[in-house]
């Protein structure tokens, strides 16, 4: 007996040390941390057992002890402490695995285990007290209480705990610990049922018949070795179940290392892509600075010269020794909206060569070029039919490296208006145009864009000046003319007549004295002389500036030089005055009546009218002059673009320029066949109003 107490205990002893140590590890496991209440039975049970051994050797006579009593004291504390521990272990684990709060977990099982104490001792005080045993059986009611109320109610919820870790088991894939888990609790079943049913003999039902004797008479071995046998397959199974905690671990380190493996094929994955970015990054950087370099030195020779044909020659120069793969290319323009579009300059497709490709791709790009220009928009060639660019490389989409079109033109702009195109061409062997190098190229039409602008700009600034001089050296040359035709004409008319006039009173004044009669004849006569020369002289006036104009105002001045030229040229002419008649500034009067007379001799000499309309329209925001005639007509570029030696347009442009010198706009519109018309407007400002006639 000693012996089977001795390995009795061993076994719990041994249960409870292995489960103390793993209970103190890292574990997935919910129920971990509660087996510490396991491994406390199990090394208290144990000690309990080698305690109750001591007993037996000193109730035999083997050994002596100094207070027997204590010993007993200390072998029944030993067992409560242990199923109170057990009790707790069944309670924490059902709770921990039923709750998902572990802190009302803890607060369930620690009012259940008071319940269960209570009522334990209640009933153990109860009974000492109305059986009063003797102090020898004390303990033997105490064992068997505790035994009944705390060893069997202990047993069965550890069993339950167990079958719980079980399921546990059985979800992470351990089979085998589940198994032995199971064994556990069929150990663990019996040794609540049968081992703790079976007690000492004692006064309690049903000790008094179902006791360690009876057990010993029917089975033929003392009930001691059933719970040894019982609680050191508990033991064995317990702690073969714990290598569930060991394959965790191992389960958690291959893990780790599956982890860490991933970890550093992700970070290499990272590696290698941030290598690929920063390649991508370095190449873009390089083109971006090629890109750059090359709009740099476009810009600088853009802005070397104001020559347009040098200017887009050397554009399109550059364009070719940039980007390599570009064959080919054309630069249209047009100098006005109604003028037909020109080629200026064309670039890798020669005039020799006749061959069917190079004539088909001339005219592909025409064809691109005057769709460019028409619709306003870039254009590219795809299979047989020109498409908006953007209907193919939506700005929206991502990146891609072909975009299908081996032909391309960019508008050029001037003045917010569609002057002309960019078509290049590239090579069919290269790839077809990327979406940078559409980017490229619409940048350097943007960029020729301006550098033409300003070019037609300087052009037209240069033109102008030319025209001021070539006016400056009419108008001095009219001046000229007209000084030698006043003198001309007071030399060959009032001034003989003068001269005549003077010698006709030098005469006169010698006859009054010796022939008065004749004298008086004479002065009769110079006073019709004297007559004609007023007459003349104020013909002379009226054909420099009409004093009417200073005396009456615009309108009447104009309807009495339509009046005239009604009666010299036998033109019909209508005559319309619109608005408020009034004053306004001697120099926009005497202006506004140079222009009708310029424009009516210009239809004497040129128009071949039959009828002509004059309005005048006067309001507080504008003067208007309109002139319109139903003759022949003419083109007016032509006209006012014909070089200075052979220029014929002088009258107009004398128009244009009056008009802009007063801040006003001029519109001159004729086609041959369809008549003129002259339309003046020109701002009325406040300092030039003057009093209502």
């Amino acid at each position: 007996m000693i012996f089977i107490f001795f390995v009795y205990g061993l076994a719990f002893f041994s249960m409870g040390l292995l489960v103390w140590l793993e209970s103190g590890r890292t574990s997935g496991f919910r129920g971990a941390r509660v087996l510490r209440y396991l491994a406390g039975f199990g090394i208290l049970h144990g000690l309990h057992e080698w305690v109750e051994a001591m007993t037996r050797l000193h109730g035999d006579g083997l050994i002596e002890t100094p207070n027997p009593f204590l010993l007993n004291v200390a072998d029944i504390v030993l067992l409560i402490v242990s199923f109170l521990l057990l009790i707790i272990f069944g309670f924490r684990m059902i709770f921990t695995y039923r709750s998902q709060d572990d802190g009302n977990g803890r607060q369930y099982t620690f009012i259940s285990v008071a319940v269960i104490v209570t009522i334990w001792g209640g009933i153990t005080t109860f009974t000492l007290l109305y059986f009063q045993p003797y102090r020898a059986n004390y303990m033997t009611i105490i064992d068997v209480l505790s035994r009944y109320m705390l060893g069997m109610p202990g047993a069965f919820l550890a069993a339950w705990a167990l079958l719980l870790q079980r399921r546990a088991f059985q979800t992470r894939g351990l089979v085998k610990c589940a198994k032995d888990l199971r064994w556990a609790v069929v150990a663990l079943v019996f040794y609540g049922a049968v081992g703790q049913l079976v007690t000492k003999p004692s006064v309690l039902f049903p000790s008094t018949f179902l006791n360690a004797d009876l057990f010993q008479q029917l089975l033929g071995f003392p009930i001691q070795i059933f719970r040894a046998v019982a609680g050191s397959v508990v033991a064995l199974f317990v702690i073969r179940a714990l290598r569930a905690f060991e394959l965790e671990r191992q389960q958690q380190l291959a893990t780790a290392n599956e982890e860490r493996l991933a970890a550093q094929q992700a970070a290499l994955a990272t590696q290698q892509q941030a290598r690929a970015e920063t390649e991508k990054l370095n190449r873009e950087l390089q083109t971006a600075v090629q890109d750059l370099t090359m709009l740099f030195d476009l810009s600088r020779s853009l802005a070397a010269t104001l020559d347009l044909e040098t200017l887009l020659q050397k554009t399109m120069d550059q364009v070719f020794d940039s980007v390599p793969r570009i064959e080919g290319g054309m630069i249209f323009l047009r100098e006005k909206v109604e003028r037909p579009l020109q080629q200026i300059v064309c670039v890798g497709y020669c005039d020799e060569d006749d061959s069917i490709v190079n004539k088909q791709v001339r005219r592909k790009l025409q064809a691109i070029g005057q769709y460019v220009v028409g619709a306003g928009q870039s254009a590219c060639w795809v299979g047989e039919v020109i498409m908006p660019l953007e209907n193919i490389a939506p700005r929206n989409e991502p990146e891609v490296e072909g975009m299908g079109t081996f032909i391309v033109g960019m508008p050029l702009s001037a003045q917010e208006q569609v002057t002309g195109s960019l078509v290049l061409s590239m090579n069919v062997d290269a790839n077809p145009f990327t979406r940078h190098d559409l980017s490229l190229i619409s940048t350097i039409a943007s960029q020729l864009s301006m550098a033409v602008e300003n070019a037609i700009l300087y052009q037209e600034v240069q033109n102008r000046e030319a025209l001021r001089g070539e006016l400056l050296h009419q108008i001095v040359s009219a001046q000229e003319n007209e000084r030698q035709r006043i003198a001309r004409e007071l030399h060959d008319g009032p001034g003989q007549m003068l001269t005549a006039l003077g010698l006709g009173l030098a005469a006169a004044s010698d006859s009054i004295t010796h022939n008065p009669e004749r004298g008086a004849q004479q002065l009769v006569k110079l006073k019709t002389m004297n007559t004609m020369v007023l007459h003349e002289l104020q013909n002379l006036v009226v054909g420099l500036r009409p004093s009417v104009l200073d005396d009456l105002g615009l309108a009447p001045a104009m309807r009495g030089l339509i009046k005239e030229f009604e009666t010299q040229m036998g033109v019909a002419i209508q005559f319309t005055v619109r608005g408020q008649p009034r004053r306004v500034q001697p120099e926009l009067e005497i202006i506004l009546f140079r222009i009708t007379q310029e424009a009516l001799t210009n239809v004497a000499k040129h128009a071949q009218a039959q009828v002509v309309n004059v309005e005048l329209t006067l309001d507080c925001q504008e003067i208007q002059l309109l002139i319109q005639d139903d003759g022949c007509g003419f083109d007016p570029d032509e006209i006012l673009r014909t070089g200075s030696k052979t220029r014929s347009g002088w009258g107009l442009l004398g128009i244009k320029e009056r008009v802009d010198l007063v801040e006003g706009h001029c519109q001159i519109l004729s086609q041959p066949g369809s008549g003129t018309m002259i339309q003046i407007n020109i701002p009325m400002r406040k300092e030039l109003v003057c009093d209502s006639n």
